[in-house]
């Protein structure tokens, strides 16, 4: 079957969730907050696996109480002490550490330099990308765990996604990220609030280890190894910002790209700055093919966008632009009006997408990376997540790459520990960090690298020769395909399938006798079925037919009342696309009243066949009219496309009609082929009426 496997080796999950020996036992806490009611409603949300999974879906009591360690038939050993472990920083990678290592009875304390990073107050925190790699790997740490993920994420996995030209909104190449989730019966991927994700995790953590396990306004800044003088056994002593100290047997530095453990362990190291500013935003827009596209690069010379559905009729976008570090956006300017300045003459589903967010919700930040390290760990310390191997944002797989690194530390960890029979002063320690490294370091690597080709490749596609060459730049019109284009497109058709699949799965065989080869059935194809899917891949047009979208004819021009946010609404005047044939011309009673003195009273006709094609018909009478700068014969019948830009009896035109798609959700009935109106982006286009502008 497509979602499941038959599982042929179950019984490593029993060792997954089995005791580890503890010194206290916590009782489960209530969440503090109402917030966080309704995520912990998910714990009891019906199971969607296997009936043979089911019985290791939850721990049983008894997996809170310490083992003991025999000796011999009918005695016993002292229990032991449980290992004590720090973790600096509660983000996405020392929390998942934590619950991981919780559930094995280890002592965990996670110093957390602000809380409110996790709980989301006073901060504005965007979605995160948490792909079929991470989520399988969750999976095996705690499978309650990622239940609450997968029910609060929006599933993009499962739809078409890929690479466009920025300007015409053209496809470049499609990416398949269901298959190779499916195939190899991984969770598909999810778009999650990075809040309630990091609320899920820090609530699981609370369940296992006390409501003390996370102390906020705690910031790790320094460590020194001791040794106890009596017994000679070491352990590591953590100072804190305020002055404290504490000591435990080991250190997890996990505390990000400026991480201070890190430095201290290793000395001083500047991170990279990537040559591009970030500008990133949550709109309440809905694109026109939402139910078959799940996310989409734009791709440009010296800028690139990125959007992507994150559910609840919003989509998330970044715009990259290539500049110095550093930089701020021109006095009296908005970062809307500068976004638009970047890329106003790109495709409308990127400039849509900016107009229809709020000026106090974009935000900017510079992108920076570090260059790959072959060594994480030193005595009793070792680094976790963007500490270790931060990464440009462009496979969205940096908070992917600190989830596998905490599965396989909380793997190890167990290793270690089952072999000196859970005694933490006999721990290998430099035996754990072999085994840890030898399992993360070369393929957290191979993605950062990735990563950071991704950004080389999105930033620097030009689509046709001429483009970002000066005194050349005349050739661009002439669209003649730029060689890099043309080679890099066979190269990602051939190679992507291999490089997702690793990506994805690539991490699959250390998971496949611990969590349940099986997907999700809420996993499975939605809107469209598997052959739909095929033909998607393979047929652009068949996508636009499928879209739940009405087609228009307009032409948009910046409001001329001052009143009037030109970075939020337009002027437009244009007409939706029917069945029945729109007469274009300069008559009075044509469906679309174009101003151009040398337009014909009935000039063309446009209209949309019931397959869902749109075309234009040139009049033999008419004064001749433009298609993207090419004049149509007389009487030519052409397939119009989104982007496409019509002008009638001249070329240049005083007026520039473009083709655009608009949800069916935004849809509005006060478009006017007679007259320019206010036309507003976004939600807004869902409760206001076009305002007519005065004369």
């Amino acid at each position: 079957m497509l979602y499941s496997k038959t599982i042929t080796a179950f019984q490593g999950v029993q060792g997954l969730v089995g005791p580890r020996p503890v010194g206290t036992v916590h009782a489960p806490l209530l969440p503090f907050s109402k917030a966080r009611a309704q995520i912990n409603q998910a714990v009891t949300a019906p199971i969607h696996l296997p009936r043979q999974c089911r019985v290791t879906r939850h721990l049983r009591p008894e997996a809170l109480v310490a083992d003991r360690h025999t000796t011999s038939e009918g005695s016993t050993a002292t229990q032991h002490r449980p290992l004590k472990v720090i973790i600096a920083g509660g983000g996405i990678g020392g929390l998942v550490l934590a619950v991981a290592l919780l559930k094995q009875g280890v002592d965990v304390t996670v110093f957390e330099r602000d809380l409110t990073a996790i709980r989301g107050e006073g901060k504005y925190r965007g979605p995160i990308q948490v792909q079929s790699n991470a989520l399988a790997a969750l999976e095996a740490i705690d499978a309650d765990v990622c239940d609450q993920v997968l029910q609060h994420g929006c599933i993009t996995g499962d739809r078409i996604n890929g690479l466009c030209d920025g300007e015409t909104g053209d496809w470049y190449i499609k990416f398949d990220t269901f298959h190779p989730a499916v195939d190899r019966g991984l969770p598909v991927t999810r778009v999650i609030s990075r809040v309630t994700l990091q609320e899920i995790l820090a609530d699981a953590a609370e369940r296992l280890g006390g409501a003390g396990v996370i102390e906020n306004s705690a910031n790790v800044i320094g460590f020194e190894e001791i040794k106890d003088p009596a017994t000679g056994q070491g352990s590591v002593r953590v100072t804190l910002e305020d002055g404290r100290t504490t000591t435990a047997d080991l250190l997890i530095g996990a505390d990000g790209i400026w991480s201070k453990v890190r430095r201290n362990l290793f000395g001083h190291s500047d991170a990279t700055y990537s040559g591009y500013t970030c500008y990133t935003g949550i709109s309440d827009f809905t694109p026109p093919d939402l139910e078959i596209v799940g996310y989409r690069v734009f791709l440009g010379n010296g800028q690139y966008f990125v959007s992507s559905d994150v559910g609840g009729g919003k989509q998330q976008w970044y715009g990259f632009h290539e500049e110095a570090a550093d930089g701020e956006d021109p006095p009296g300017s908005s970062r809307k009006a500068r976004l638009l300045e970047i890329f106003g003459h790109w495709c409308s589903d990127v400039t849509d997408l900016i107009k229809a967010t709020p000026e106090d919700d974009i935000l900017r930040r510079d992108i920076y990376d570090r260059a790959p390290i072959f060594s994480w760990a030193r005595g009793r310390v070792a680094l976790l997540g963007d500490s270790a191997h931060a990464m440009q944002p462009n496979l969205g797989q940096g908070g992917c790459m600190a989830i596998e690194d905490a599965f396989q530390l909380g793997q190890d960890m167990r290793a270690a520990l089952d072999k000196v029979s859970g005694d933490p002063e006999q721990l290998d320690v430099a035996g754990l960090w072999s085994s840890y490294q030898q399992g993360r370091i070369v393929r957290a690597a191979a993605i950062h690298g990735m990563a950071g080709f991704a950004a080389i490749m999105a930033s620097t596609y030009k689509a046709y020769l001429g483009e970002g060459l000066g005194p050349l730049e005349f050739i661009k019109k002439y669209q003649i395909p730029h060689p890099g284009r043309v080679i890099g497109r066979i190269v990602l058709a051939l190679t992507m399938p291999a490089v997702l699949g690793w990506v994805l799965g690539g991490n699959n065989s250390h998971l496949e006798r611990i969590r349940p080869s099986s997907c999700r059935i809420e996993d499975k194809l939605k809107v469209f079925n598997e052959k739909d899917f095929e033909t998607f891949m393979r047929d652009d047009r068949e996508l636009l037919r499928a879209a739940h979208a009405r087609w228009m004819l307009l032409c948009e021009r910046e409001p001329s009342c001052d009143a009037v946010d030109a970075t939020s609404n337009s002027e437009a005047k244009g007409i939706y696309l029917g069945t029945a044939p729109a007469v274009v011309g300069s008559g009075q009673d044509t469906h679309l009243l174009v101003a151009d003195t040398a337009a014909a009273a009935e000039h063309a006709r446009v209209w949309r066949e019931p397959n869902g094609d749109c075309y234009v018909q040139d009049l033999p009478n008419s004064n001749g009219t433009w298609l993207n700068g090419r004049q149509l014969r007389a009487g030519e019948k052409h397939q119009l496309l989104p982007q496409d830009t019509l002008e009638f009896g001249s070329h240049p035109s005083s007026e520039v009609y473009k083709v655009k798609m608009q949800h069916i959700s935004l849809s509005t009935g006060g478009l006017n082929g007679q007259t320019y109106m206010v036309i507003p982006v976004g939600a807004q286009a869902k409760a206001e009426e076009p305002e007519p502008v005065p004369a």
